[in-house]
């Protein structure tokens, strides 16, 4: 009789014949361990914040102040079980195993009442052998966790190592001492975070049964040859005693041209664990390569082995892309460049860091979220997301997901901020952690490069918590716990790309040996930037480095999200209590109102609706012109070799709760303004402009279209002048350049207040101020880039006029398209259409230069004309309501 089971973990491992596996999810119960609460159903996968809030004991933990008000929970321990039954034939397996692929964090399992093993990390996967436990018929598992909260602060106590102002606390409202433990850092709180410390059984638990062997890692590589790509395959395989294992493996990949099958035989003695080693060929011409996003098709191909024992039959698949992938670091003027290379094309790499898609860990992998923010992100032209320290390593989807979009992933190991411990079973639990992730995720070909970390040493070597005191003690642990990191790595995978934190040196970093006192050094590696008393509109503000990991600005959901999360109104005011309780960023407040001030009069910035609106006004505009900049300025570089930059990852894409943060899409899903520039600024070609220091018109364009690798492309650019009074342009300038593949090309430079005084804008001191540039960029007559609106002086010395904005029509396209038309009476700057449907605008914070301008609603479910209409408003800065005229 056979029996076929599906495991989830990365591909399908199933089984037949001897091998069995038997699912423990589902239902179970929790209790609090003093017994005041008792008996409560519990879902696993799971955790004990989902469980207490579906019970209503506690409510929902992203509404009003409640995560402080249930932060009891966090420090109460908690115990789960279930019962289940296994039958005779369950029971004679020669090995049987309970395996936890996520256990969060601290928890003693016992079986019929008898301790089968501990956890003490959320990131491993548990095998606990429970043969001699196990009995025929009814069995009760039990798992007690304790309370993370209460064994970081053991732990600090057991070994002493006292990290200054480890503590997430003040405004961030969070607990301490998350780098003794191996837990997701955020869910002790961050500046983007709300502090929830789970527990619970977050992944997929499990028993499994068997005779002889199975599989329990499959590792697939491949070197491109001239004619045949040479496939290298690890299999790892778990076995039940000390003797000899025969049998075979059976390799099969799918090509375009027809399936491969290579058979290996084994006969191996063993202890438990076994890696088979088997390389084959096959012709080069039956796969096409994979590509990132906007550089060609994600060919992907499933490759399979199944192992045959005289007892087992164990079955994995795995989907691989065949691509090569290189940092290149070489030298440049004083410094090295830092940019990747795919398939030998250089790719500037444009997109956004990702937090956590749910702070409740058990949340987090929801394929439906997971899916919405990575299409999101294919559709806005970008082509690599970063999983910083302060996360988890993401579901087995996400990374499925990433190389189906095209999305490149920057992989940081969780670790952030902090200095860690480093005695060793601390550094052993870190060992365990890297082997399964990376074994998990290693055959991703949307996995570009992994990172020991977030800001770690940029915390020492800026001295942000007095460690200058132990310097050199914390620089040790340091370079200890990377080169712990990176060992684990290369063992397992000897070509991953690695750089040992972000920011960092790169190169620089790994010559001196993993330590610098200038890691955000604008001539190597990677940077990151949080500028808030600078004009953040001014190109000075946006340091040329080789290679952004982060920048952000500030901003504040709409009033839609905020009453999510709270039924009075009043709690919107910026300067009140709420508003403050969510503000997780050190001067928060005051952080927003310095980036606003250069650009827009904020005397009256106590109303609500009006600082929300300018503060997102500010953050678009503010990671455009970082984003442009840093393009315009690939492959070339300044007099003092700063630039060739090559890549930008703003933070971030999303958020974890409703609050000011530096996110594009609010927790709810509606999108910022930023969100709706975000593809024009990541457009494969784009024209730009900026204001220099000496008051000229800088514009540059710039192309990453595939096919002008091998040629060139003979553009126009059209630069127009209106005045903010007048639909008319007051001058058009139409100036010829070519463009190369991934190089920043001069298009002009033009006087501002010379040439506007020229064209009919006014005096030399109002030239400015009267008037704006328009760019566009065209090529046989086509438009070729996106539009470009670039402000002749700033918002708060425009003159811009008051008009009128009204949405004229709406008529429904399909069943959730529709269209909107936008009338205007003057040129009206952020035009801003909003609806309480979900779903999202073709445009939106919009420069209106047009009378009428029609702009389409795809909606996430079918709805009627009538109730889209309903919920249309549209706003606008020319009005009494949104500007001081």
């Amino acid at each position: 009789m056979a029996f076929w089971w599906l495991i989830l973990v990365f591909g399908e491992i199933c089984s037949t014949n001897g091998f069995r596996v038997q699912n423990l999810g589902g239902e179970w119960t929790v209790h609090e361990t003093t017994g005041k609460y008792s008996n409560l159903s519990a879902k696993v996968p799971g955790g004990i914040y989902t469980d207490l809030m579906r019970h209503k004991i506690i409510g929902d933990v992203f509404y009003g102040t409640n995560d402080t008000e249930t932060r009891w929970v966090a420090k109460t321990n908690w115990t789960y079980e279930r019962v289940f039954s296994v039958d005779e034939t369950f029971v004679r397996h020669t090995r049987i195993n309970v395996v936890f692929e996520g256990l969060d964090t601290f928890a003693t399992i016992l079986i019929n009442g008898v301790e089968i093993g501990r956890s003490e990390n959320m990131f491993r996967r548990y095998i606990f052998d429970v043969k001699k436990t196990l009995k025929i018929g009814q069995n009760t598992v039990v798992v007690r966790f304790v309370s993370p909260i209460l064994m970081a602060k053991q732990l600090l106590s057991n070994h002493g190592y006292m990290v200054p102002n480890a503590c997430q606390t003040g405004v961030i409202r969070g607990e301490c001492h998350i780098n003794q433990i191996r837990k997701m850092h955020a869910s002790f709180g961050w500046d983007y975070a709300i502090a929830v410390p789970s527990m619970g059984i977050w992944k997929e638990v499990y028993l499994e049964g068997y005779d002889t062997a199975i599989i329990r890692y499959f590792l697939v590589d491949y070197e491109e040859e001239t004619d045949f790509w040479l496939i290298k395959t690890s299999t790892y395989l778990d076995w039940t005693r000390n003797t000899t294992i025969k049998g075979k493996l059976t390799y099969e990949i799918e090509t375009d041209d027809h399936n491969i099958t290579k058979v290996a035989t084994i006969n191996h003695q063993i202890k438990n664990h076994l890696k088979v080693d088997f390389n084959f060929t096959i012709p080069k011409f039956a796969v096409q390569k994979w590509w990132p996003n906007g550089f060609g098709s994600q060919n992907l191909y499933k490759v399979s082995v199944k192992l045959n024992t005289t007892v087992d039959i164990s079955y994995t698949n795995t989907t691989i892309g065949f691509r090569k992938i290189e940092l290149i670091q070489d030298p440049i003027g004083s410094g090295f460049t830092f940019y990747f290379k795919v398939n030998d094309v250089p790719i500037f790499a444009k997109g956004a860091n990702v937090v956590p898609f749910s702070i409740l860990p058990e949340e987090s992998y929801n394929r439906d979220r997971v899916s919405e923010f990575l299409e999101i992100a294919r559709r806005s032209n970008m082509n690599m997301l970063r999983v910083s320290g302060t996360s988890i390593y993401e579901s087995d989807y996400f990374y499925q997901k990433a190389d189906q979009l095209g999305l490149l992933i920057w992989q940081d190991f969780p670790f952030a901020l902090f200095s860690y411990p480093t005695y060793p079973d601390f550094l052993e639990n870190v060992k365990a952690e890297i082997r399964h992730q990376v074994k998990r995720l290693s055959n991703h070909p949307s996995l570009a490069i992994w990172a020991g970390g977030s800001e770690t040493e940029l915390a020492i070597s800026y001295n942000w918590y007095g460690v200058k005191r132990r310097f050199m003690f914390y620089k040790k642990q340091y370079i200890k716990l990377i080169k712990t990191i990176q060992s684990e790595l290369w063992s397992i995978q000897p070509k991953a790309l690695f750089v040992s934190s972000c920011p960092n040196n790169g190169k620089k970093d790994e010559e001196v040996g993993y330590f610098v006192m200038d890691p955000t050094s604008t001539l190597f590696g990677t940077g990151s930037y949080y500028f808030y008393f600078t004009n953040t509109l001014d190109v000075k503000s946006h340091p040329l480095s080789r290679f952004v990991i982060e920048q952000g600005y500030l901003s504040i959901p709409d009033v839609d999200s905020w009453m999510t999360v709270t039924d009075d109104v009043t709690n919107l005011y910026q300067d009140g209590i709420f508003v403050e309780h969510r503000h997780h960023s050190n001067l928060g407040a005051y952080n927003l109102l310095t980036t606003i001030v250069p650009q827009l009069d904020i005397s009256n910035h106590k109303e609500y609706k009006m600082f929300i609106f300018y503060s997102q006004i500010v953050q678009a505009l503010s990671v455009k012109l970082g984003v442009e900049y840093r393009r315009s300025f690939m492959a070339r570089v300044t007099s003092s070799g700063e630039g060739y930059s090559m890549g930008i990852l703003f933070w971030s894409l999303n958020d974890v709760w409703v609050a000011p943060s530096w996110s594009a899409i609010d927790y709810t899903g509606k999108w910022k303004i930023l969100q709706y520039f975000v593809s024009d600024f990541f457009a494969p070609t784009i024209i730009t402009g900026f204001i220099d220091s000496f008051r000229n018109l800088q514009i540059y364009a710039v192309s990453e279209i595939p096919r002008l690798r091998n040629s060139t492309m003979d553009v126009t650019a059209v630069v127009t002048v209106y005045k903010w009074t007048s639909f008319e342009p007051v001058h058009t300038m139409r100036i010829n350049a070519t463009l190369e593949y991934g190089k920043g090309t001069q298009v002009a430079q033009i006087d501002r207040d010379l040439y506007l005084r020229n064209v009919g804008c006014g005096s030399f001191a109002t030239a400015s101020t009267n008037c704006f540039f328009h760019l566009t960029l065209e090529s046989d007559g086509d438009v070729v880039a996106p539009h470009n609106l670039v402000l002749a002086t700033t918002l708060k010395y425009s003159k811009f006029q008051k008009t009128r904005v009204e949405i004229v029509s709406t008529r429904k396209i399909r069943g959730t398209k529709f269209e909107i038309s936008v009338k205007c009476d003057g040129i009206s700057l952020f035009v801003w259409l909003n609806s309480k449907i979900s779903g999202e605008f073709s445009e939106n914070g919009f420069t209106q230069i047009v009378p009428v301008k029609n702009v389409t609603f795809e909606a996430k479910k079918k709805i009627s004309l009538s109730v889209f209409k309903e919920s249309l408003t549209v706003i606008h800065l020319n009005s009494d309501e949104y500007y001081k005229f």
